[in-house]
């Protein structure tokens, strides 16, 4: 009877320790996600006022930490103000400049408290009752320009903290399964 136990204690740490190993995956993977852009990725706008972004979640009014910065075919900054957050949407003002190629630069912090980033180009082609082009700026109107930002060590940062969680769940899965191997090791000495 007491080996039965013993098993049944085994599968039940193993049980809890998978539970957990599934749980710390999910929500080291619980990022927002990026649902949609306006001006689409890779579309043509013949005017526009505001680039706005849309989340799964809101995003975290953190002070400084949320940035749309729109780059022009002149490679100057083309926002006219700091974005504004409105739940899940964060947006911010343009005013486009020449007709071409603009890349929109983003960071928001998740509402689980990490960092994402990322950016997307749209074409501008305005048609000839266009108002004349913005003049641009040579540094962004918010946060760092985007030759001067260290985005890959907040990505790594934020690696290395989901792997030392995986290993730590792993590590407590391993003590789980090493102290019923035990037990149930000492169970069958016991009995003979």
């Amino acid at each position: 009877m007491r080996l039965r136990h013993r098993f049944t204690a085994l599968a039940a740490a193993v049980g809890v320790g998978t539970a957990l190993a599934v749980s710390g995956a999910a929500a080291a993977n619980a990022h927002d996600t990026l649902d949609g852009t306006d001006p689409a990725q890779g579309s043509t706008v013949k005017s526009l006022s505001a680039v706005s972004l849309t989340f799964s979640a809101d995003p975290l009014g953190t002070d400084g930490a949320t940035v749309i910065q729109l780059i022009g075919p002149d490679k100057k900054y083309y926002e006219t103000a700091c974005p504004d957050l409105n739940g899940p949407v964060v947006s911010s003002p343009v005013a486009l400049g020449p007709a071409g190629s603009y890349e929109v630069l983003w960071r928001v912090v998740s509402s689980d408290g990490h960092p994402i980033s990322g950016s997307y180009t749209f074409a501008y082609a305005p048609d000839g009752s266009a108002t004349p082009a913005a003049a641009g700026s040579a540094k962004p109107v918010c946060g760092p320009a985007a030759s001067e930002t260290t985005e890959a060590p907040a990505a790594a940062a934020s690696a290395d903290a989901g792997l030392w969680i995986g290993l730590g769940i792993g590590a407590v899965v391993l003590v789980g399964v090493g102290v019923g191997a035990w037990a149930l090791a000492r169970g069958r000495k016991n009995e003979g």
